[in-house]
């Protein structure tokens, strides 16, 4: 069956449109135009680095980026070949900054969804060999509390084929509005946040890279995180 590209015209119009998108809002992460990537304003890099190493020694087919917003991973996971890469966002601009780099990059197995991460979600979802969930869950632990977020990730190991990795927000960002909703993760909030994935349904959790927070105040642990 014979692919039909986009017209010409019809994609330097998507591209101006593009443009003009990408200028009406601040950019979570870098995002592929024409080949090269924007500046984005998390250290999206760093993360890449060490989650690509453990993606490969994991020898992961399929992923899943929950919370993925400008699809920046899910973008490099279909670069380096992975066969089936989704990303999952309930914000508008930014599924639609994602479906924008997989057209005008051509951009093969890679797609995105959008929807918010709860409960339905994680339900209903297929299992992935790798998921990503970095700085979502303390968005909603400050809301719901810390026992609706054990349950979610209690869903997420059983979905889980090899590897999660998880980052999330720290109770000593005291620059965050949200950090005093927080629960109190004492002195090592790194050695509180390993301790909760353990006792949500998973085995064995290692810190593969440390990478500043929004406001730059801490340093998060990204884990990588085993069923």
């Amino acid at each position: 069956m014979k692919r039909k590209p986009v017209k010409p015209l019809l994609r330097m119009l998507f591209s101006a449109l593009n443009a003009a998108h990408l200028r009406s809002y601040e950019t979570y992460q870098p995002v592929l135009v024409a080949g090269r990537r924007t500046g984005g304003t998390r250290s999206c890099e760093i993360r890449w680095e060490a989650i690509e190493k453990v993606l490969r020694a994991s020898e992961a087919n399929s992923l899943v980026d929950l919370g993925c917003s400008e699809g920046y991973y899910v973008v490099k996971a279909a670069q380096q070949g992975l066969s089936f890469c989704l990303g999952v966002d309930f914000d508008q601009r930014r599924i639609f900054t994602c479906y924008n780099q997989v057209v005008l990059n051509d951009l093969q197995n890679a797609g995105f969804l959008m929807s918010a991460v709860d409960r339905k979600l994680l339900e209903f979802m297929p299992a992935f060999d790798a998921v990503i969930f970095l700085s979502v869950l303390h968005h909603i632990m400050y809301q719901h509390g810390v026992e609706h977020c054990r349950s979610l990730l209690g869903l997420l190991a059983a979905k889980t084929n090899k590897v999660m990795f998880f980052e999330m927000g720290q109770s000593d960002e005291h620059k965050e509005s949200w950090a005093k909703d927080m629960p109190d993760m004492g002195s090592d909030p790194h050695a509180w946040i390993e301790e909760f994935l353990l006792s949500s349904g998973f085995s064995r959790a290692e810190k593969i890279t440390l990478a500043s927070s929004y406001a730059g105040e801490v340093d998060r642990a990204v884990f990588a995180v085993y069923p």
